[in-house]
């Protein structure tokens, strides 16, 4: 409490009179008197040392990742280089009451990162990795910019193998969104979260003022910072994580199936549940069923660390018909000496148009889950899209005891007594009409309330969420109750106490005595705010 009284007291003596919120939390718009005249933009592009993108630049090319919508417009873009032009930036945005947004590598479901009309700060430049001693541990500090795969790379030429850093699920990811959304990947059932292997974080705050947060400084900024999602206290310009011993020994399988008739789906089900319903903590996989394809194939992938592993992989290395040569290494168990190869074996999914919806379960519910999925993936469709669901075998295990009184991460108790994660995305061509969209994005969200989340908690994954609520109930959703909510508002009102940086559904979204700071054009609307979920 003393911790944040006082930073209560540094928030006031740094925010001017004239700040954001003098005229009831509403943010500027084009043709208001605070909006900058096109004089003071292009000053500002020789105002700080990194790149500046107005929207009457050719270099003006805003990046989402989930093309859903049309791509949200910023008033412009800052590419900082330094600490220093974020303060810049962010005292520009201050001056003329413009929100702020903010993109670390961009790798987000529902285009939350990039916000129309803002000042929109990217971090792409900030791409720092060193490893260092601490006591008898290894961490490494990264710049929200790099993505895993870079940072990958460099863990196992910097340790010679001998350490690895916790990942996604691809290579894509990058580590800013993943552990503050929690995190979770190939190591979280040995090791913990993301969230749980954060140490630090160097936070410029919207006042302009920088602070790291740890558990022993600025503690509650630090716990929220640890599974509340999105850019919603300040700017992070760098984080620290705790590496771990490489495994040494690895055991997988990867398997893509083309199930023939419902008796051998079930089989290949069942067997998926016998292997995750008892794996141990060393263990782990993933279940993906892909829709609109011939055959409707199901991929999987299980791996375990360890010298006894063969018992619980060979639950699923024996199931008939899998069909080799699709994939390098399909349909056989695989022996390795080190974690890097299963990484190397394992290829990204592809960005594009899509819209998902998400819940969490334990191993038990583990075979109805796929039921239902496997359902809804192979159900024929009259409109041009595609369907798959991927059950997640990445939480459970080590992770459940950590943190057991939620007072050093600020997730959902879903997501941490958990051991499934389930997705379920709809993707669509490039021809869809809006009205195609908006359905299937309705069809989405009615299958998810209706059918996915009695099967589970109700969680949803910050990193992998759907755009809509029926029950408006998404505090309770992501984490997990409203006292968790109010005591990350809390923190919200004392280190952003005018809601400067904001995204749909991020703490402090909506204050309650704030004008609501979705703004979306009324033309050509972007959606990256809309509750419609999808427009032209």
């Amino acid at each position: 409490m003393r911790s944040l009284l006082f930073a209560a007291l540094l928030m006031a003596l740094a925010v001017p009179t004239e700040a954001w919120g003098s005229d009831g939390y509403r943010y500027s718009l084009p043709g208001d008197w605070r909006w900058p005249t096109t004089t003071q933009f292009k000053w500002f592009k020789h105002y700080i040392h990194g790149e500046v993108h107005l929207k009457t630049d050719s270099e003006y090319a805003p990046y989402t990742y989930s093309t859903r919508t049309n791509t949200p417009q910023p008033a412009m873009m800052v590419f900082p280089t330094c600490v220093r032009d974020i303060q810049k930036s962010l005292r520009f945005a201050r001056w003329h009451g413009m929100r702020v947004s903010v993109l670390s590598t961009g790798h987000h479901m529902d285009v939350r990162n990039i916000a129309d009309n803002a000042v929109h700060i990217v971090m792409t430049e900030f791409n720092e990795k060193v490893i260092f001693d601490f006591g008898d541990e290894k961490h490494i500090r990264v710049g929200p910019g790099q993505t895993f795969g870079e940072i990958s790379e460099y863990v196992k030429a910097e340790t010679n193998e001998a350490y690895a850093i916790a990942t996604g699920g691809d290579s894509t990811v990058g580590p800013y969104g993943w552990a503050t959304g929690g995190g979770h990947g190939y190591l979280s059932r040995m090791h913990g979260l993301g969230a749980d292997l954060l140490v630090e974080m160097k936070v410029v705050l919207a006042s302009g003022i920088v602070v790291t947060a740890n558990e022993y400084h600025h503690p509650e900024l630090f716990r929220s910072l640890r599974g509340s999602g999105g850019s919603a206290y300040g700017i992070t310009v760098s984080m620290t994580f705790r590496l771990n011993p490489t495994p040494q020994k690895v055991t997988s399988f990867l398997g893509v199936f083309f199930p023939q008739g419902e008796e051998h789906q079930t089989a290949i089900m069942q067997a998926y549940h016998n292997f995750i319903s008892v794996a141990p903590k060393e263990a782990g996989g993933y279940y993906l069923t892909l829709g609109a394809i011939p055959g409707n194939p199901v991929f999987m992938v299980t791996w375990c660390y360890g010298d006894n592993c063969n018992e619980h992989i060979s639950k699923v290395s024996g199931l008939p018909g899998c069909v080799p040569g699709l994939l390098p290494g399909n349909c056989q168990q695989n022996n390795t000496n080190t974690y890097y190869s299963l990484l190397d074996s394992l290829s990204p999914p592809p960005g594009g148009n899509q819209y998902s919806v998400s819940n969490s379960v334990s191993g038990e519910d583990a075979l109805a889950l796929i039921n239902a999925t496997t359902a809804w993936v192979t159900k024929a469709e009259t409109m041009p899209f595609t369907k798959f669901c991927t059950q997640s075998s990445v939480l459970g295990g080590a992770m459940k005891t950590m943190d057991p009184t939620g007072d050093l991460t600020s997730i959902s108790p879903a997501m941490r007594n958990a051991d499934i994660q389930v997705t379920c995305v709809s993707s669509w061509a490039e021809e869809a009409t809006v009205e195609q969209k908006q359905q299937i994005v309705a069809d989405m969200d009615s299958w998810g309330e209706t059918v996915l989340r009695p099967l589970g908690t109700g969680w949803v994954y910050w990193n992998e969420p759907q755009h809509n609520f029926p029950s408006n109930d998404w505090k309770e959703r992501y984490w997990g109750s409203m006292e968790n909510y109010n005591r990350l508002l809390g923190v919200k009102r004392v280190y952003d106490p005018f809601n400067a940086i904001t995204c749909y559904h991020c703490v402090g979204w909506n204050f309650a005595d704030s004008v609501d700071p979705a703004v979306c054009p009324e033309q050509d609307c972007t959606c990256s705010n809309n509750p419609s979920g999808a427009c032209n």
